[in-house]
């Protein structure tokens, strides 16, 4: 394997420490050790280096996805093809990105006429009529475009030996959306956690605190907690609610803060921002929410899990694959604050549920294979299947 190097392709900087960059340091870091790397992305070489570049990565080709057009998209392949790599493994923010808007954008069939197999990773999964255009555009408008992007997304997709989603919920999504593709759709449980250190983790003393970490975004659903909170808070006067992440919407933190100022709990709600290490206040809270209006699997639900939190997840995307309603934690009608309020006043009036669901949360982690080991030996053996013989 150490003559045949294969190429790991993002459209976010390895660097931002978002969730496709974040599940891709973790397959770095655990494939194994006869794979070399070719790393292509929008990182600054220079950031790449002072953050430390995983001992995996060989090599950085320097390319912004979302400048992708014709022309750029053959380049690259140009390049690729110089670096002898043996396969590609895109990995991609949602299932239109890397040109699939635009097939004739896309790097995938340029690729085929190299002779080189591709996988690709979509962490994201747009509904049919969604992720193609502007939010405000009007439904006529999108049902006008939708047959262009879904035969452009259907003709660059059909170049991909594999294509991989996050979770059950998103391939099964994919198969319907691009039936065509169906017979080679998966899914990967993408995570970051180290198996031996779940196992080993202690409990911890445990704080009257709510968490929810993920950035700030309607899409999180941030906003419905901090009203579910404001519905209870009253009654539980010692809980405080805080809200780490950085801010992706500036309208969403706005709404946040209105709730606030609206049931004043400008000292019970907290927006902490980024928060380098998040995990401390999973050890430290008794609760952790996600409120997601849309969410392919959860990094940071499942790390909350692997940490003795007890949960309460939406029932949208992945989330019911980690949550087990009633026996690894709470799911709850996404959107829907009275009844979040409802699930979070149940785990604070009894702690011994909260015990009985983190313990029962922290060992579904490990028995659904949800680390980053796992992950990568997933990919491992769908690599051995389709790289390129030297």
């Amino acid at each position: 394997m150490a003559d045949r190097p294969i190429a790991i392709a993002l459209d976010y900087p390895l660097t931002l420490r978002g969730g496709v960059s974040i599940i891709v340091e973790s397959l770095l870091k655990h494939l194994s050790p006869s794979y070399q790397v070719v790393l292509i992305s929008p990182d600054d070489p220079q950031a790449l280096e002072k953050n430390g570049r995983p001992a995996a990565i060989i090599r950085h080709i320097h390319f912004d996805a979302a400048t992708l057009t014709p022309a750029s998209a053959k380049r690259l392949v140009e390049t690729i093809s110089q670096e002898k790599v043996s396969l590609v493994h895109f990995h991609a923010g949602s299932n239109l990105n890397w040109g699939n808007r635009n097939g004739r954008k896309s790097p995938l069939p340029w690729l085929a006429k190299a002779g080189i197999p591709t996988l690709f990773s979509a962490h994201q999964v747009s509904p049919l009529l969604e992720g193609y255009c502007a939010e405000n555009r009007s439904l006529a408008y999108k049902v006008a475009l939708l047959p262009a992007v879904w035969l452009a997304s259907t003709y660059a997709l059909s170049y991909a030996k594999c294509i991989i989603a996050d979770s059950k919920h998103d391939a099964d999504l994919l198969k319907r959306n691009f039936p065509l593709s169906a017979g080679k759709t998966g899914f990967i449980y993408h995570s970051r956690l180290d198996a031996a250190q779940v196992q080993a983790q202690t409990e911890s003393v445990r704080e009257q605190i709510i968490l929810a970490v993920g950035h700030i975004a309607f899409r999180k659903g941030q906003h419905i907690l901090a009203e579910a909170f404001s519905q209870i808070a009253a009654q539980f006067p010692g809980w405080k609610l805080i809200l780490a992440g950085p801010i992706l919407q500036a309208e969403c933190a706005k709404a946040i803060e209105q709730t606030k100022a609206k049931h004043n709990m400008a000292d019970r709600i907290m927006i902490l921002g980024s928060e380098p290490d998040p995990s401390q206040w999973m050890r430290r809270a008794s609760i952790f929410v996600q409120p997601s209006l849309m969410e392919a699997f959860g990094l940071a639900l499942q790390e909350a899990m692997s940490l003795g939190c007890a949960c309460i997840g939406s029932d949208v995307g992945g989330i019911p694959e980690l949550i087990t309603q009633q026996k690894t934690g709470i799911l709850v009608p996404a959107g829907d604050p009275k009844l979040l309020a409802d699930a979070i006043s149940e785990l604070i009036r009894s702690p011994a549920r909260r015990t009985e669901l983190a313990k029962a949360a922290k060992a579904s982690i490990i028995a659904k294979g949800v680390t980053g080991q796992a992950m990568a030996r997933n990919y491992e053996t769908i690599y051995e299947r389709f790289l390129r013989t030297p």
